[in-house]
């Protein structure tokens, strides 16, 4: 019993973190410079793999709506194509986000994202 608590207890904290991380917008942007860096991306610049039921994968999508980065989903349980991909890009969880070629193999995170958008 004491094993399942602490468990849930480090559950509970990751997820925190992991939401603290994706609401958040990066320290060194401001609301409008981020409108403006989606504003400049194109179709096909951000791939984000999901599952149908991961709220990370939900969260990172509403953070990238909410500022209006365009982005292309693969659901992998959706699509075996998408699966594939994920496979064979050495992906083993979701998100899984390929912007302009950075991998984000962690999940999502948005300085990380900005980032990789800005070099």
């Amino acid at each position: 019993m004491a094993l399942r608590n602490w468990v849930l207890i480090g559950a509970v904290a990751f997820g925190a973190w992991q939401w603290q991380h994706m609401s958040s917008r990066p320290d060194d942007a401001s609301d409008e410079q981020l409108r403006q860096l989606a504003a400049s991306i194109k179709q096909g610049e951000v791939t984000i793999y999901t599952t149908t039921h991961c709220p990370y994968c939900a969260q990172a999508k509403s953070w990238m709506t909410q500022y209006g980065f365009t982005y292309t989903e693969c659901d992998t349980e959706v699509s075996a194509t998408c699966a594939s991909e994920l496979s064979a890009l050495g992906g083993n969880g979701v998100p899984y986000l390929v912007v302009r070629g950075h991998h984000m193999r962690d999940g999502f995170d948005s300085d990380e994202f900005v980032a990789a958008l800005r070099t």
